[in-house]
């Protein structure tokens, strides 16, 4: 009896990301996979497209569009369902987590004409949790890793197949992804696949599955010519065929003819590299340790039941930032329950629910500005729509609430050409500027975090012409990275969230400290919450009693920060007071994110990456958003800013990102300060 091979693709883009990146794919590897299909007619296989992306195709690419048609009418193509936009569906809302593939089930039947029941699950992250939901949508099979089960204890020798899994009385099927075909797939020669399909039939497996990204076949470094140029796909496609032992086959076929291998309960996990991603730097490189440790031990064949990483969500924690989206996401889906009838409104809010923007790995992810700004662009228009809809009449400071969900309340106000968050966890600083003209989120910035594969980076450095020199067709889990001087210059770490408003008592104000974040803190004002925050008609109070620690001493310091909001303007007032005497510098900071650097002027002067100024209204023009956003204070005084780089890890090699602005003004202090200003946006 033949081993029925399941093989399948998941395909993604982000909504509305690079256009050209998106053509690009499509034409180094969508495309080319789909022709490679239709052209060999006894290849079936499985696909999973993300609802973006498959409308992209079809109003953007007729011919691959009408490919899959094709493939589709003659049984050779079985597509999977998923979240329309790629959420993590256990990350949303139950409702919105049964809207979205719902959505993508109905787009499947309407244009291709199959009744899905298979799922891709977004990133593999599993949680029981969403069985119910997507058994009542007829869902039967769903696709996991071979991990998964190893993590709940099973032994590897007994993933012979598929396995039943239920809760709360619904079942479904869980297919485990061979990890061995994954990583071999398309990167070795076409025999050491069908070896390794060969070696499992002879130890009785009864089924073997393949299911992984398409952009594998074609975009990932060097795969356009290796996978299409000198016919790997081709040679594999017909190495299969010609295969006696061996038959493609598509899941729910595989159901009907193969009996499940047993039944089980898995752990909330994804893949075995994302439970690393997760975890903290410093925990993630230690991880990598343990790990090589236990291979070169006794126990090297119980290191993937044994040890484990986090859980996505971790992600969550590790970055406020991505936690502020996801949160704002939840908030808004949680308020707007009567309103989910309106398409225009759903839509908006699935959007915004896209998962990759959210996380970091070997991907780029969170580090990708263009990624948080298509996020961020769907959920402010949803907010504007949402104050429509509930005739909310502008301008308005709501109540403090929890909206991110931590135990800190947050302050949400809303105008009638931008509205604001401003925190209490971090002492009345702003967090967002969402601007309804353009919908685009000014505050969109991230912090320079520390991450694991920076310490391999930095004692990896070349000259720019020998930097990302890759072997041919190598996976991006296996590539070696290099980054050069200028990069290795750029990795900084910021203890505190690059928010607006910041407070810091430090021992001098000046540029290249505050560039390197190694000036000296002083005071318990930067990253630590509000005592009493107070709303009144148009204004916001945050009040805070905290020190100035000198030589083991703490000096006890109060402070307030009060906002007064008009239609184009935040009016600020900054106190402080010291019962004793101090000699330092008080510095203000504020983080502002633009689309584009290189198209903003600072006091009518083309644009620097860094220098400083003596005045009392530093401006900022974005020629892309044609806005000018100034601080306007009652003094001359002086201000520094430079421009906020990151070194992050994709899978083309390493990114210097731009990710914003930092602007900061500061005073000498001694005992006490009383600045008042003005932040203007038009």
């Amino acid at each position: 009896m033949k081993i029925p091979f399941l093989f399948g693709i998941h395909c993604h883009q982000p909504a509305e990301n690079f256009y050209h990146v998106v053509d690009w794919a499509i034409n180094e590897s969508y495309a080319p996979f789909i022709e490679t299909a239709v052209k060999n007619k006894k290849f079936r296989f499985s696909a999973h497209y993300s609802g973006w992306l498959l409308e992209y195709i079809r109003t953007h690419r007729e011919d691959v569009f009408n490919n899959l048609k094709k493939l589709s009418d003659e049984g050779r193509i079985e597509f999977f369902t998923g979240g329309f936009y790629e959420p993590i569906l256990s990350a949303i809302p139950q409702d919105d987590r049964i809207g979205q593939v719902k959505m993508l089930k109905d787009y499947i039947k309407n244009y291709f004409g199959q009744d899905t029941k298979g799922l891709w699950l977004t990133e593999r992250v599993w949680d029981p949790a969403i069985v119910p939901n997507m058994a009542e949508l007829g869902i039967e099979n769903i696709i996991v890793d071979d991990y998964h089960l190893i993590a709940a204890g099973f032994p590897k020798e007994s993933l012979t197949g598929y396995f039943t899994t239920e809760q709360d009385g619904c079942r479904v099927n869980l297919f485990p992804i061979d990890m061995g075909l994954r990583y071999l797939t398309p990167f070795k020669p076409t025999e050491e696949v069908v070896k390794h399909i060969l070696e499992a039939k002879s130890k009785n497996v009864k089924l073997i599955s393949c299911f992984d990204d398409g952009e594998k076949f074609g975009v990932w470094p060097n795969t356009y010519d290796w996978v299409y140029k000198k016919g790997w796909l081709k040679d594999f496609i017909k190495a299969i065929d010609t295969e006696k032992e061996i038959e493609f086959m598509h899941y729910d076929e595989a159901v009907k003819k193969v009996r499940p291998s047993g039944h089980v309960y898995l752990p909330i996990t994804s893949y075995e590299e994302m439970g690393q991603w997760s975890l903290f730097a410093d925990y993630a490189a230690k991880f990598e340790e343990v790990k090589e440790f236990i291979k070169n031990s006794a126990f090297a064949d119980f290191q993937e039941q044994f040890l484990k990483g986090s859980v996505w969500k971790n992600f969550l924690v590790k970055y406020p930032e991505s936690n502020r989206l996801h949160k704002r996401t939840i908030d808004l889906s949680v308020r707007s329950k009567k309103h989910k009838d309106n398409k225009e409104f759903l839509d908006l809010l699935y959007r915004s629910q896209c998962n990759d923007s959210l996380w970091h790995g070997v991907f780029g992810g969170l580090y990708l500005p263009n990624l948080r700004n298509n996020a961020w662009t769907p959920l402010i228009q949803a907010e504007s729509l949402y104050e429509k809809l509930e005739n909310i009449k502008l301008p308005v400071i709501e109540q403090p609430r929890d909206i991110d969900r931590n135990g800190y309340d947050e302050v949400y106000t809303r105008g009638k050409n931008f509205n604001c968050i401003f925190e209490t966890r971090d002492f009345g600083q702003l967090t967002a500027i969402e601007l309804k003209d353009k919908n685009f989120n000014l505050l969109n910035v991230i912090s320079r975090k520390k991450e694991a594969y920076h310490i391999k980076l930095l004692k990896n450095i070349k000259e720019k012409n020998e930097n990302k020199v890759q072997e041919e067709t190598a996976s991006i889990h296996d590539m070696e990275y290099s980054i050069t001087q200028e990069e290795a210059d750029r990795i900084i770490y910021d203890w505190y969230n690059k928010n607006c408003f910041i407070d810091h008592f430090m021992d001098k104000f000046q540029l290249e400290t505050f560039e390197k974040c190694s000036f000296r803190e002083f005071s318990d004002f930067t990253n630590q919450p509000a005592d009493l925050v107070e709303v009144k008609d148009n204004n916001i109070l945050f009040k805070r009693s905290g020190g100035i620690y000198i030589d083991d001493k703490m000096i006890k310091t109060s402070m307030e920060k009060s906002y007064t909001l008009e239609d184009n303007k935040i009016n600020f007032n900054i106190k402080a007071k010291a019962l004793e005497n101090v000699a330092l510098d008080y510095a203000c900071e504020f983080n502002f994110h633009f689309a584009d650097v290189s198209q903003i002027t600072v006091n009518n002067e083309e644009f620097k990456e860094n220098g400083k100024i003596r005045t009392n209204k530093f401006e900022i023009y974005d020629k892309f958003l044609n806005k000018k956003i100034a601080i306007l204070l009652e003094k001359e005084i002086e201000f520094i800013w430079f421009t906020l780089y990151t070194v992050s890890q994709s899978e083309m090699g390493v990114d210097l990102t731009v990710q914003g602005m930092t602007v900061s003004f500061g005073v000498p202090f001694e005992k006490n300060i009383n600045i008042k200003g003005t932040l203007i946006i038009g």
